[in-house]
């Protein structure tokens, strides 16, 4: 069982705010985006190897087919309404239409997605849930898709029951209309009118009349204007069809309500089977957010070490761009690393991305790395050295003992323990001897393995010397004076203070006996340790160096062979070719001559031929090394265009390559070494243009004023889809002042849409202003 508290600190301490932030970009509800952010799920060791068994299969759909999210998650609505629903209906209540389409589409939803998720578990989970609906199928979503559609859209019209009471609703409407807008043109109360037109308030049709123009003849007021200078009046002549209507209308909300009534009725009796069915899309959701997200990172499936052994290869930070790729290889009898070299080397980076390795693996999520063989550990305990709170008079050595003793309490055996810069806030003596004492502490007493970095010399020396930990350190560069954030393995590595110092200096009026008094107040011994250190590094630098150039020119000479091979083959082709030509002629010469006088001539001939024609070779088959090392702006043959290009722009497996002005999309495995390869030109494939043209009307402002609330439902989803595709900068929807149907819906639903905001328009209460949050 994992420590939640000890999870809680190391998510915080590897900033996993800005990897869930991307990671929840490929949810779809917001409660695994939730889950993701401040508690994501952790995997047991013996659910892994399913679970990346989904992962693969999940991601090679997505290579088949493409997106899948918006398949499996048709017209699943995302709101807390929905998502509360079967709780709501267990209770007794009864659902809204829109609650009932949610259900409706996760079941339909299954049918589909059966189809797709053909493989392992969810054969036979997928197969049993579909049966289990086969009733609510019938019972429910056959006569309920007769008059609400998957997107929502509702035909109250279409349904046996409501249809006699919509016709009377639009025939009462009508009249209303008619009989409104003939006292609209009335000469008298256009003289009173504040605007010539009629607003719905409260499921009352009113007209503007000016408020210094109000007869009590003319009707009652139903509401006021904020600032009074208008009244809403509904006329006399109107007042009795609008009773008929609202009555009407409570007709319809009844029959509806009963409908839905009896669809809870059939969700009730089959709940256990319904909940399954939603739980499954919420458990697919959280799935397929991971597999897509690490499909989108391109990241690699690991393995599950069964052996105690280790292996992270070409591994690198998920947040960093174009980081620096190390490896790392750790047998089961080692029970650690210890990273030690200069500042700003890239100890932190190392560290945190291993961490981030192990805790991706609990987590369910591809590892960032080419190929990773990692260890299930219990917990995963990640600290840096800055604890310091002045509020608890705690100074920054005391917050560190006070986070690492807290974490003795409550580590699990066989855990990973990484610790950045440990004690570097005390005196490096004993800070090394306290730091050591743990480190044996909790490897030998508690199984634990540890990742740390450090500066004090004594831990250094006290660990090179054990062989159960692997001693390493951060490359510098010493030709140019800067760190090349290269993970160096089997030797520990100076800190180069001094050094640094002196370079950044350089930028800066400062005396040069600085240094030199630094240098004067170190110790012999300390200085001697560091020259060596140092000396060690520029030699591993040296060789690392040579070696990298001896592979490359390795590489470069296969290919020049290869090259040559192919051009001594061209050259012997063609004089096989010329010479064939010529003893053909000969031949059919020879057999122009009467064949019995000269057949020994001829067969002498032959034989000539024979002998010195030259023995045809076959063309060789060309093995050529693919560039281990791509880099943007660089050339390189390309097996799949037949010619060299450049590389302008790496993406995951595959590269942009430019080739006469033209940019190209390849996978890396096309691209060689170009050193010695003959390009052969393209053939001139015909330029084909394509011509789209779209025309489609886009409003800014939308007059919904005397709309039902279905018409109007539909026209707002519709037009605020138009806002979020960016087809309009802004939405206005005039809906009519005062409280009524519309603009209450309206508002309660934007207060739901987190990605709007709303205000009304230029203080006009009668219209809503909306625009997407930034």
């Amino acid at each position: 069982m994992n420590n939640p508290t000890i999870l809680s600190q190391t998510l915080s301490n590897i900033d996993w705010s800005k990897i869930a932030s991307e990671i929840i970009t490929h949810a779809r509800f917001q409660v695994n985006k939730n889950i993701i952010e401040h508690n994501p799920k952790i995997f047991e060791s013996e659910q892994l190897n399913e679970h990346f068994y989904d992962l693969n299969e999940i991601i090679r759909k997505i290579d088949e087919t493409g997106n899948l999210g918006d398949f499996f998650f048709s017209n699943l609505r995302d709101s807390d309404e929905n998502h509360n629903a079967l709780n709501y209906i267990a209770k007794g209540g009864v659902a809204t239409l829109d609650q009932l389409n949610f259900l409706a589409n996760t079941i339909e939803n299954l049918f589909s997605t059966k189809r797709v998720l053909n493989f392992g578990h969810y054969l036979a989970f997928l197969d049993e849930l579909v049966n289990k609906t086969q009733r609510l199928k019938q019972k429910f979503i056959n006569p309920f898709r007769k008059f609400v559609d998957a997107d929502g859209s509702v035909h109250l019209e279409k349904h046996p029951i409501i249809a006699p009471l919509i016709q009377e609703q639009i025939s009462l409407e009508r009249r209303i209309r008619e009989t409104i807008n003939f006292i609209l043109k009335d000469e008298d109360i256009s003289k009173r009118l504040q605007m010539d037109t009629f607003d719905i308030i409260n499921e009352r049709f009113v007209i503007p009349i000016r408020s210094d123009s109000y007869r009590s003849d003319l009707g009652s007021i139903v509401a006021r204007s904020s600032t009074g200078n208008t009244l809403f009046v509904e006329p006399v002549a109107t007042r009795k069809m609008s009773n008929e209507l609202i009555e009407i209308n409570s007709k319809i909300d009844y029959a509806i309500s009963q409908i839905c009534k009896g669809y809870c009725d059939l969700i009730n009796n089959d709940l256990t089977t319904m909940r399954a069915v939603y739980s499954f899309f919420i458990e697919l959701d959280y799935t397929y957010t991971l597999a897509s997200y690490s499909h989108t990172k391109d990241f690699c499936s690991p393995e599950v070490s069964q052996d105690g052994t280790t292996s992270l290869v070409d591994f690198y930070h998920p947040l960093i761009e174009n980081c620096v790729r190390n490896t790392i290889e750790v047998e089961s009898k080692m029970r650690g690393i210890i990273i030690s070299g200069p500042n700003t080397g890239g100890k932190t980076v190392s560290i945190k991305s291993i961490v981030i390795a192990h805790l991706f693996l609990k987590l369910g999520l591809f590892i960032p790395a080419q190929k990773a063989k990692l260890q299930y550990k219990s917990d995963v305990f990640y600290f840096d050295s800055d604890y310091q709170d002045l509020e608890m008079g705690l100074s920054s050595f005391a917050g560190e003992v006070q986070v690492i003793l807290s974490m003795l309490e409550n580590i699990q055996n066989d855990s990973l323990i990484a610790a950045d810069e440990i004690f570097n806030s005390t005196s490096s003596d004993e800070a090394s001897s306290l730091a050591y004492s743990i480190i044996n502490y909790v490897t030998k007493e508690l199984g634990c393995d540890v990742l740390i970095s450090t500066h004090h010399q004594l831990l250094k020396t006290k660990i090179q010397e054990s062989k159960e930990f692997i001693s390493a350190h951060v490359g510098y560069d010493f030709d140019n004076n800067i760190p090349t954030y290269k993970l160096i393995i089997g030797t520990p590595g100076s800190s180069m203070a001094l050094e640094i110092f002196n370079r950044l200096s350089k930028k800066h009026n400062i005396p040069a006996f600085i240094l030199d008094d630094a240098k004067k107040m170190l110790d012999t011994k300390y200085v001697t340790y560091e020259r060596l250190l140092q000396d060690l590094s520029k030699k591993q630098e040296r060789i690392n160096k040579t070696l990298k150039e001896n592979i490359q020119l390795n590489h470069e000479l296969k290919n020049q062979k290869k090259s040559q091979e192919g051009i001594l083959f061209l050259e012997k082709q063609r004089a096989y070719d010329q010479y064939e030509k010529e003893i053909k002629k000969i031949i059919k010469g020879l057999n122009d001559v009467k064949t019995k006088s000269l057949s020994n001539e001829i067969s002498s001939l032959n034989k000539q031929y024979e002998r010195l024609k030259p023995s045809k070779i076959e063309k060789p088959k060309e093995e050529r090394q693919v560039a281990s090392e791509i880099k943007v702006g660089s050339r390189y043959f390309c097996d799949r265009l037949n010619t060299t290009c450049v590389v302008s722009e790496i993406k995951g497996k595959n590269c942009t390559v430019e080739v006469n002005g033209k940019k190209i999309s390849v996978p890396k495995t096309s691209l060689f070494d170009q050193q010695g390869i003959n390009n052969k030109k393209p053939q001139k494939s015909k330029k084909i243009e394509i011509n789209v043209f779209k025309t489609i009307n886009y409003t800014t402002e939308v007059n919904c004023r005397g709309m039902r609330l279905n018409e109007f439902q539909q026209k707002v989803f519709s037009c605020i889809d138009d806002l979020r595709m960016g087809h309009i900068p802004y939405l206005i929807i005039v809906h009519g002042h005062g409280d009524g149907t519309l603009k209450k819906w309206l508002r309660n639903e934007l207060r739901r849409q987190r990605d709007l905001s709303w205000s009304p328009d230029e203080g006009n209460d009668g219209a809503t202003r909306i625009d997407l949050t930034q």
